[in-house]
């Protein structure tokens, strides 16, 4: 089978907007359908068959394309395997037309549940978030013979193997499993409230496996060694950028959008960074800047130029080479050093939680668990 997208150019709309059809060939034989797409007919790449433009508009109205492709695809492929007939491009059309396109298969749904997320959101980092989970099942479904396993058909047999092979075959963390499989609930909730199926899939279930938390941070000599280590200019910028958020805690992607906004005079007590947390609808962080952090603000006109969360890891691996650091650095453990070092000295848990910018104070308790027996420890033998 052959899609091609092409404009019909006289069936335009009163607007002036040329109508976008989608014409399928099988076996030489060929229909036409209205995917409900209209544009002016300079947005359109002939070559490509697909709008151009990286708008809003254009990218919806591409992935409105690539759903009908995918839809009718699979409709076509899944159909072959259990007919003994041929498919015809009108039976195609015919189920399309009468909205028969109910997803009913597993690897659909991920992919259905992505794109209406996008569509109400408009959120590109969730989505590329997303689009990295549903490559990750694909993958393990695929390997599991199970990729054209249907909705009803998903039971925790299959949830223990999918996770199994993450942790076991591909080595994923289990915390990392654990977020994958969040993404998957919300797929199955969204499969029940759509009706796809009646079936109550996953909402008791937990991965089999358990998260090791070691906290990885560094003392105040591995900080400064860092501080005192001239590099190259391009690894300079990253050990700056992970300098300050060892004396702030804030995290990759506060530090991403932190510029002289977010910096505040309070009175006779300095320059504070009062932010918005990312990852935390409504949480703020309202951080004191010491003189260190203050030094590497005006270096870089308090705008601190960040690479993409991989690079930054690659050159944090690079950096703790340079200077015989050996820890595995990531863009996080700046901030688990800041948070760290605090507790360390004696800060109150409360405070550390707030600099933290932690929702509820648990989760400090938590991320810090070890820290904190290990201070409880200090704090006997002083008093033993």
């Amino acid at each position: 089978m052959k899609l091609l997208f092409w404009l019909v150019k006289n069936k335009k709309n009163s607007k002036g907007d040329i109508p976008i059809y989608c014409r399928i060939t099988i076996d030489g034989k060929r229909t036409e359908l209205f995917t409900g797409v209209y544009i002016k007919e300079n947005e359109f790449d002939c070559k490509k068959k697909r709008i151009k433009g990286s708008t809003d508009i254009a990218q919806s109205k591409n992935r409105t394309l690539e759903d009908l492709s995918h839809k009718l695809y699979s409709y076509y492929y899944k159909e072959s395997l259990i007919s003994d007939s041929r498919i015809t491009p009108a039976d195609i059309k015919n189920n399309y037309s009468k909205k028969r396109f109910v997803t009913t298969y597993l690897k659909d749904l991920l992919h259905e549940y992505r794109n209406e997320h996008y569509k109400m959101y408009k959120d590109e980092g969730k989505v590329n978030l997303y689009n990295r989970y549903i490559t990750i099942f694909e993958t393990c479904l695929e390997n599991l013979n199970k990729e054209y396993i249907k909705i009803n058909d998903c039971d925790k047999y299959l949830l223990d193997e999918l996770a199994f092979y993450m942790v076991k075959r591909l080595e994923y963390s289990p915390s990392y499993t654990k977020k994958a499989f969040a993404y998957l609930r919300s797929c199955f909730i969204y499969a029940l409230n759509r009706r796809y199926t009646r079936k109550i899939i996953m909402m008791n279930y937990r991965v089999p496996y358990r998260s090791i938390n070691e906290i990885v941070y560094l003392e105040e000599f591995e900080v400064q060694k860092i501080e005192n280590h001239t590099f190259l200019p391009h690894l300079q910028r990253v050990a700056d950028a992970f300098l300050l958020q060892c004396y702030t805690g804030l995290a990759y992607a506060d530090l991403a959008q932190l510029d002289a906004y977010h910096l505040q005079q309070y009175g006779d007590n300095g320059k504070w960074i009062n932010i918005t947390r990312k990852k935390v609808e409504g949480a703020e962080c309202t951080i004191p800047v010491i003189q260190k952090a203050w030094s590497i603000l005006k270096k870089y006109d308090f705008k601190i130029p960040l690479l993409t969360n991989q690079k930054y890891n690659e050159a944090l691996k690079k950096i703790a080479n340079e200077v015989g650091i050996r820890k595995n650095l990531t863009t996080h453990v700046g901030r688990k050093t800041f948070g760290t070092l605090l507790l360390n000295k004696d800060v109150p848990i409360e405070t550390v939680s707030t600099l933290l910018g932690h929702s509820n104070i648990k989760i400090t308790q938590k991320h810090y668990a070890k820290v904190l027996h290990m201070k409880i420890a200090k704090d006997i033998r002083l008093v033993m």
